[in-house]
């Protein structure tokens, strides 16, 4: 068992997560879907929140809105789609479907940070009690695919963060170095 990833179990490589390149179904799509967490959280933590929020796509995005939609979107398909959870939280409404993007200045990267990895721990949890050929409470969803489409939406929203990194402080790279 090699804590770098080398082996079966994801592992630690420059205070990212590294997949397990032997790992099992289940533990590579764990793995890469922690990986892009982590990378999430590296690009944008430490940043200045002034020069982050500074910068904005012509629509709007934010890298404050892209950590809180991320938040959003896991607890939406792992917690109520997956696992049927009700009265849960969410930051969109019907009168603001993209509710979760529009951040209020006071609320600091870090805390949006800390909420994402919250939840995350909750639906790594949910994840854990099940198979990935369990079927989702609603809409028919295998876990196999829902883990999937969140690595897809973690990693997409990434490369936003990339370019609103880049130009909010001139910060660039894929990954931290050793």
């Amino acid at each position: 068992m090699s804590d770098d990833g080398g082996g079966a179990t994801t592992g630690r490589r420059h205070g990212v997560a590294e997949p397990g390149h032997r790992a099992d179904e289940a533990g590579a799509l764990l793995g890469f879907l922690q990986r892009q967490r982590d990378l999430v959280a590296w690009k944008v933590g430490g940043a200045d929140d002034a020069a982050l929020r500074a910068v904005a796509t012509p629509t709007g995005l934010t890298a404050h809105g892209v950590v809180r939609h991320l938040e959003n979107v896991e607890r939406d398909w792992v917690r109520r789609v997956f696992a049927g959870e009700q009265g849960l939280a969410f930051d969109w409404t019907d009168e603001d479907p993209d509710g979760e993007l529009h951040v209020p200045v006071g609320v600091p990267m870090a805390a949006l940070l800390a909420a994402y990895a919250e939840e995350s721990r909750r639906c790594d949890a949910v994840v854990a009690a099940a198979s990935l050929d369990d079927v989702s409470s609603t809409g028919g969803f295998r876990l196999r695919w829902i883990l999937l489409h969140l690595v897809e939406e973690t990693a997409r929203h990434l490369g936003h963060l990339d370019l609103l990194r880049e130009l909010a402080d001139g910060a660039v790279g894929e990954e931290p170095s050793a």
